[in-house]
């Protein structure tokens, strides 16, 4: 007798999927299957029209003269070690001069942009400035300058001196011609000097004062002059105060804000609203309402510390340190001796998206609002030397950065079927480095620019698929995904 002998055989299905639309970095939307629009882990990669490019990086900081010449600044000294920068200006008999500022635990310096590269003062200050700001006094420019000891410091082109010598003053703000300052050992209340006169802290209703706070909302954190009030952040809530030149005028409002402790040296301006980032994530307050600003950035956050931020053309920039195991992406980077943070976030305040890069060692920043150039300026960890954050900019020693994206747990929507990628069809300017990881297994792929289809001839039932990338200025299109699905027949 003879039976007929059935085989089970392979029968494919074949698809192609776009990888991705290239939109930024968002580990909370992910899905099973492509278009992952979002990834999962991205480091140095900028997210513009669609297409991987080469994002921020750093250049030397050339200042930009009235004939429109590039002047180069010359390296901060050695014996400021470790230094915080602060943009400003001063004057002298021929009016206001932009300069930089650069403090240490030992010293102060300031360049003179657009006259002397050279950096001036050498003052012995024994004490770090944590705040600076500008202030127009009648016909002269100062720099206004607290923390790290008693006293306000005020710098101008012929003369330095400490007034408010009682109060150690952590934090400065301007407002309707008052200086207002957070001062340590009195941190429930808010001092402020005499109207137009930044010399007298003198305590009288026709002079200088402070405000007491209950203390309920923690210590003060730094208050900041935005719209037409003075913003008071403690370290768990705001305060909003009415001032005017008249003392009794003054009121003040208590916010809601349902977030968690403020860091303080992320507090800032955004023009219509102000950001800041807690212990649970990154907020907004435009003056009546606190708001969440995004949630993408939740995960890295997570123990994190030291966190600076500043806000430059539309862009919310935030450096931290994470854990080690919390890092993005998979390569190692080579640090300096003193690192600087880990991390630099990027979020763009009007279309969300959000860049993360590494690699940076950001010691300090500062934000330059000149009158022919703006940019955030930048002081690595381990170097003197003034850079600029900019587009397809390069790593502290001037080397293309390595970039790096990723999208996890692909499996199709078909998680136990076997899947057999077949191939890729690409568009770049530039060579990369195409990863795929099939049930954990990777291999990598040169895709170069002069082709436009590789074969792949992977197999697995999950997937992982990364990009990584040295090159200068690069740009990676969309590109498609050609996949066999294998299903069991008889």
């Amino acid at each position: 007798m003879f039976y007929e002998k059935k085989f089970s055989v392979d029968k494919p299905t074949r698809k192609r999927y776009v990888l991705s639309a290239f939109k930024g970095y968002d580990p909370n939307n992910a899905s099973t299957t492509l278009p992952r629009d979002y990834c999962d882990e991205e480091y140095n990669f900028g997210f513009e029209n669609n297409s991987l490019t080469g994002g921020l990086g750093l250049k030397r900081f050339l200042y930009r003269n009235t004939a429109g010449e590039d002047e180069t600044v010359r390296p901060i000294p050695e014996s400021c070690a470790d230094p915080e920068i602060f943009f400003g200006k001063l004057s002298d008999d021929n009016g206001p001069y932009e300069c930089i500022l650069a403090t240490s635990d030992e010293y102060l310096y300031y360049v003179r942009l657009g006259k002397s590269t050279q950096w001036l003062g050498r003052i012995k200050t024994d004490r770090r400035f944590t705040s600076a700001i500008s202030y127009l006094y009648g016909d002269e420019n100062l720099m206004l300058l607290g923390g790290g000891g008693e006293g306000l410091y005020v710098v101008s082109e012929t003369d330095d001196t400490y007034v408010a010598d009682a109060l150690t003053i952590t934090d400065l703000c301007t407002h309707y011609e008052r200086v207002y300052a957070v001062v340590e050992g009195a941190r429930t209340s808010v001092w402020f000097s005499d109207a137009f006169d930044p010399y007298n802290w003198n305590v009288s209703l026709d002079e200088g004062g402070y405000i007491s706070l209950d203390g309920s909302l923690g210590e003060v954190l730094r208050v900041l002059s935005f719209q037409d009030y003075v913003y008071i952040f403690c370290e768990y809530g705001i305060y909003r105060l009415t001032a005017y030149s008249d003392q009794l005028q003054f009121s003040i409002k208590r916010l809601h804000c349902d977030c968690g402790r403020i860091y303080k040296d992320t507090i800032t301006s955004c023009g219509a609203f102000v950001a800041f980032v807690t212990s649970d994530g990154i907020y907004a307050m435009d003056g009546y309402d606190v708001t969440r600003l995004t949630d993408r950035l939740d995960g890295l956050l997570e123990e994190s510390s030291g966190h600076k931020a500043v806000y430059c053309d539309g862009k919310y920039c935030l450096s931290f340190s994470v854990a080690g195991d919390r890092l993005p992406g998979k390569e190692e980077f080579s640090g300096v001796e003193v690192k600087g943070a880990d991390v630099l976030a990027v979020i763009d305040t009007e279309k969300g998206a959000a860049e993360i890069y590494r690699g940076m060692n950001v010691r300090s920043m500062c934000v330059m609002s000149g009158s022919r150039q703006h940019c955030v300026l930048v002081v690595t960890a381990g170097s003197g030397i003034v850079m600029e954050l900019t587009e397809n900019g390069c790593s502290p020693d001037m080397l293309p950065t390595l970039k790096y994206w990723a999208v996890k747990n692909v499996d199709f929507g078909e998680r136990l079927n076997k899947k057999y990628i077949v191939g890729v069809d690409y568009d770049t300017d530039k060579p990369f480095i195409l990863g795929v990881v099939a049930d954990k297994k990777v291999r990598e792929f040169r895709m170069d620019p002069d082709k436009r289809y590789l074969p792949v001839g992977v197999s697995g039932t999950c997937f992982d698929f990364y990009i990584r990338c040295r090159a200068h200025e690069p740009k990676i299109r969309p590109f498609g995904v050609t996949v066999d699905f294998l299903r069991r027949g008889l």
